[in-house]
């Protein structure tokens, strides 16, 4: 059984606004990416204002440079696995390796001047993971991941979320710049993009697949022996929480993908990807 999904809240259905999320399935290989935000305008809309709220959803680039990122990864990890006789740990990075290298291509070709503002790289995070006589090899990004549950539901893995979140405040304490920074502001987003992601000589950095040969420092990788009564669990960060939920372990004990798919549905804050597994 693998079955594999998209939710996004209704309130961004209503407007159209284009779904960055991914996923895909080919011969037992998952890969699901989340496209990073763009920007269409410098000043970002605030909190309390509906009417540029509306207006950054009308003015937001579509097709979404975003989602061609998230594309990249779940079409191209499946097929770099594919060509590895050896299907092992090595192979999952290496897959990581050429999806970054095509996100760069795209880059080079679509957006050659970059601001990290209106003109950033088009990005993604990603999950990707396989299993082959009995062992789970998986690789991420950031904080899309991967977990095993067995069949009661009950967590036996998983792999650690490392967004930017929780490094916030340190960044702030230590960078005055940011100190009082709104993230609206695009002076902040610019020094946050270019000084924060994919730099790995400085501690609080980030990582992100945008093309540049540093976000490899922030793809992990590993595996996990893999009962045939597991579930295998491989989600974006919008539906996290709702993955190590106690609804969705009874869900899941249950065998219930339709009820596990309603429930994410109704948790999803903006948008999040969920696909499951488990041998037949």
């Amino acid at each position: 059984m693998e079955k594999g999904f998209t939710v996004e809240n209704w309130k961004l259905k209503v407007l159209r606004y284009p779904l960055e999320d991914a996923y895909s399935i080919n011969k037992g290989i998952i890969a699901v990416a989340d496209g990073i935000t763009r920007d269409p305008f410098p000043e970002l809309p605030g909190k309390n204002s509906p009417a540029s709220k509306l207006n950054f959803f009308f003015k937001y680039p579509r097709p979404s440079p975003a989602r061609k990122a998230a594309d990249i990864f779940c079409n191209v990890f499946p097929e770099a696995i594919l060509d590895f006789i050896k299907k092992d740990e090595y192979a999952v990075r290496k897959a990581f390796t050429e999806a970054n290298d095509r996100i760069r291509s795209w880059n080079l070709k679509n957006i050659p001047e970059i601001d990290y503002v209106t003109n950033d790289f088009a990005g993604c995070v990603a999950a990707g993971a396989f299993e082959t006589k009995g062992m789970l090899y998986w690789g991420y990004i950031t904080d899309c991941g991967a977990a095993v549950f067995d069949d009661k539901g009950i967590l036996k893995f998983r792999t650690e979320n490392e967004g930017p979140d929780r490094y916030s405040e340190e960044i702030k304490q230590k960078d005055k710049r940011l100190e009082n920074a709104l993230w609206g502001n695009p002076e902040t987003r610019k020094i946050i993009r270019k000084e924060y992601r994919n730099k790995p000589d400085e501690k609080y950095a980030y990582g992100a697949l945008t093309g540049e040969e540093t976000a490899m420092k922030y793809v992990r990788t590993g595996a996990w022996e893999l009962k045939p009564t597991d579930y295998l669990a491989v989600y974006s960060d919008g539906l996290e929480k709702t993955v190590f939920s106690e609804e969705f372990s009874e869900k899941l004990k249950n065998n219930d993908v339709k009820g596990i798919k309603k429930l994410c549905k109704e948790n999803v804050q903006y948008e999040g990807t969920l696909v499951i597994s488990k041998k037949d």
